[in-house]
This record gives structure tokens, C-alpha cells and sequence, in this order.
């Protein structure tokens, strides 16, 4: 996976290039973002999904939910109960996230291209 760099301020340490490609899933919370790392690791940021949209590699990264954004690569599998709501994604880390009804072609879609060209 090439990797890109995410550029963050973080008070205590500076001004910090992170890989994009260690980014699991970033989770709104109000004007804020929870952003999740592969190493466990997570990180609140003073900033709306919205802020980090552009500095995401469009191919990796898929927006779930109106307030989640996950790393295609970090999918392990979709689960989808009731085709009238939206569904779970799984991720390797063990977390469960959920999609939205109106998401989850695209979002299928997109995993599959994902998979196809890896």
C-alpha cells in the first residue's frame, strides 16, 4: 500500500506527517473526529470529517455513515440483517461499524473494485 501523508497538529508534539495508510477510520463526534490507528491507538481532533476529506486517497477511504469514514483496506467483511436498514462492516481490528441504507451499494461497490485490484 503506497503511502501518503495525513498532516496533523497535535499541541504537545507539533506539527506531524502520519500514513495515511495506518488510518483505520476516522468517527465524528460533534465538530470534532476521533481519528482510529492500526497500532490501537486513537487520537480527538479539533476538526470535522469534512477537514480530513481531501487528504484522503479517494480509492482507500469510503464514507460509511454521515459520521464515519473507514480504510477499505482494514475491511474484513459486510453484514447486511434486514435489506430495508443499512448494515455492519467489520473491520480486522474487531471493530464494528455501521452503514448507512442509502451507503451501502456504493459502499459495497467500492470494496469489491477495492479487492479486484488488489
Amino acid at each position: 500500500m503506497p503511502a501518503g501523508a495525513l498532516k496533523m497538529y497535535v499541541r504537545t508534539s507539533g506539527h506531524l506527517d502520519l500514513p495515511v495508510s495506518d488510518l483505520m477510520f476516522l468517527q465524528a463526534t460533534g465538530n470534532y473526529s476521533w481519528l482510529y490507528w492500526k497500532d490501537g491507538q486513537r487520537m480527538l481532533m479539533p476538526r470535522t470529517l469534512k477537514y480530513y476529506v481531501p487528504q484522503l486517497p479517494d480509492n482507500w477511504f469510503v464514507r460509511l455513515h454521515r459520521n464515519c469514514i473507514v480504510n477499505l483496506h482494514y475491511i474484513d467483511r459486510m453484514e447486511r440483517a434486514d435489506p430495508d436498514k443499512g448494515g455492519l462492516v467489520h473491520l480486522r481490528s474487531g471493530a464494528v461499524l455501521p452503514v448507512s441504507r442509502r451507503r451501502w451499494f456504493a459502499v459495497r461497490r467500492m470494496l469489491s473494485k477495492y479487492a479486484k485490484s488488489n
